[in-house]
């Protein structure tokens, strides 16, 4: 395991986190809902979600502990990147949210490897995922 980059990556995800549930326009506005209201509600919620896997990432002890943390991570972007992907309104906003998610899994995910060990097939498969979706946002947006 990748222990440094893991905690770089739990410290990243923890500001970002925080970001997100102090300014839900940060999230909202590429995606296409709006900065109120339950959206704004949902949004925080996301982004204590996002804090506390942070935090886990960085406080845990390495091991077993920061595995489990890392892998809770690439699970809720996974999801996120499905959800995000498939029910928001416009072609180019799904695509930009699933690319987004699908990259945080794949940088996290990555960090489950070690140093003389291959990436893990999922966590290439999340980052060709990512490649072609911001392909096809690309082409819809010509």
């Amino acid at each position: 395991m990748r222990t440094a980059q893991a905690r770089a990556m739990g410290a990243a995800t923890l500001a970002s986190g925080v970001a997100v549930a102090w300014r839900p326009g940060l999230l909202a506005r590429p995606c296409g809902l709006s900065e109120q209201g339950s959206s704004a509600l949902l949004i925080r919620a996301l982004g204590v979600r996002d804090a506390v896997i942070g935090a886990a990432m960085v406080s845990v002890p390495e091991g077993a502990a920061l595995r489990t943390a890392v892998l809770c991570r690439v699970a809720v972007d996974a999801a996120d990147a499905l959800l995000f992907g498939t029910f928001l309104a416009r072609r180019s906003e799904r695509a930009m949210a699933a690319t987004a998610s699908l990259t945080w899994a794949a940088l996290c995910g990555w960090t489950l490897t070690g140093g003389d060990r291959p990436v893990a097939p999922l966590v290439e498969d999340a980052a060709n995922v990512a490649l072609r979706a911001a392909q096809s946002a690309a082409r819809a947006d010509l």
